[in-house]
């Protein structure tokens, strides 16, 4: 029953614009979920800073809620936060422990950072997961066969050594 009536609150968030949902927020200022889907509009019009305000009021009412961490986290992430960002994806790798989309966000922030291995072992942890998450098999294909090209580049663009030469 709970799920229930949380997703007819979301199926009528999403079908809200933003002055609806600052109207709603009038009569529930406490809904996470309303918060979020604030921020989210927020976020699609460009407005960073709203955006992050209504994240940061969300996780001041529930800073257990998961999902609102990983959308701090992308926002982060967006705005070349790094360390900001691998907080919030980390906690929501806490929260969520079933959801692989947690670990290749932070496998993002690990491969911006030029941390290779921390980046391979998340997101091969994505992949044991939730092994049916297409999008975690591809970014991990994706991320190991650009390792190979960059090492393959480095190899053939090296300096022979000199040894053999009289």
């Amino acid at each position: 029953m709970l799920n229930e009536d949380r997703n007819a609150r979301l199926d009528l968030y999403d079908a809200l614009d933003l002055d609806g949902l600052l109207t709603l927020e009038a009569e529930s200022p406490r809904d996470v979920d309303l918060l979020v889907s604030i921020g989210q509009h927020y976020f699609k019009l460009r407005q960073l800073d709203q955006c992050h305000a209504y994240y940061s009021k969300a996780l001041a009412i529930d800073p257990t809620d998961g999902w609102t961490h990983l959308y701090m986290g992308n926002l982060c992430y967006g705005l070349s936060c790094y360390d900001e960002a691998a907080s919030h994806f980390q906690r929501a790798i806490e929260l969520l422990p079933g959801v692989a989309c947690p670990h290749w966000c932070l496998a993002d922030v690990y491969d911006k950072q030029g941390y290779w291995s921390r980046t391979e072992q998340q997101y091969r942890r994505a992949v044991e997961t939730d092994p049916s998450d297409s999008k975690a098999k591809q970014k991990l294909e994706s991320w190991l066969a650009e390792r190979q090209s960059v090492v393959q580049n480095i190899a053939e663009t090296s300096p022979q050594s000199d040894r053999t030469k009289p």
